[in-house]
This record gives C-alpha cells, structure tokens and sequence, in this order.
C-alpha cells in the first residue's frame, strides 16, 4: 500500500503564488510547471525519499519530522514523512534560488 499525500495549507497557499507569478507571463507556462510539480508530488505516494533538507541548512525545521526536499524544475518540494500513519505532508514549495533561511523562519 503507497502513502497518502497531503498538503499544509502553507504549502498549497505557495504554489498558488507559484502559478499567479508565472501566469502574469504565461497561464500556459504556470499550467505546465505546476503539472510538474504535482507528477513529482504524486510519485511520493510509491516511494517517500528526497534529499535531506535540514541537513542542508544546518537545522531542523519539524520536532518530530526529518525534512525532505524534492527539485521540480526551479522550485524545491519540502516535505515529511509520518511512517506511522503512511503519509507524506507537503511543508512547503519554495524556489531553488531563494535565501531558505530567511523565507523559512517563523
């Protein structure tokens, strides 16, 4: 049996922002890369593993959960684990290029 996937609303309200800024140049474009994004979403469902993200940033960003991270085109796709309930919370969608620590802290 896969995992199920579910969205913090964080997380769903940044890849609206993802769509309405590309979408000012092409409603196309912000389609695509957004199609591309939930593929990449989607094949967490059969195997939940991605780079480990707090490592990267020298911090933890969950109590409970170790952070993951996905790269879909210029956006990574942050996420945990619960192997106890069998799902993959999606955290965040944040661009690759952008200062994480400033966008992630609380």
């Amino acid at each position: 049996m896969g995992y199920k996937i579910k969205y913090a609303k964080e997380a769903l309200n940044e890849l609206d922002e993802i769509f309405n800024f590309i979408s000012s140049v092409s409603v196309s474009g912000a389609k695509n890369v957004v199609n591309r994004i939930r593929e990449k979403v989607n094949k967490l469902t059969f195997m939940p593993s991605g780079f480990d993200f707090d490592d990267r940033i020298g911090r933890r960003l969950h109590d409970k959960f170790k952070t993951e991270a996905l790269v879909s085109d210029d956006y990574l796709i942050l996420f945990v684990v619960d192997e106890e309930n069998k799902e993959v919370i999606i955290t965040h969608f944040i661009p690759s290029k952008s200062d994480y620590m400033r966008l992630l802290k609380k």
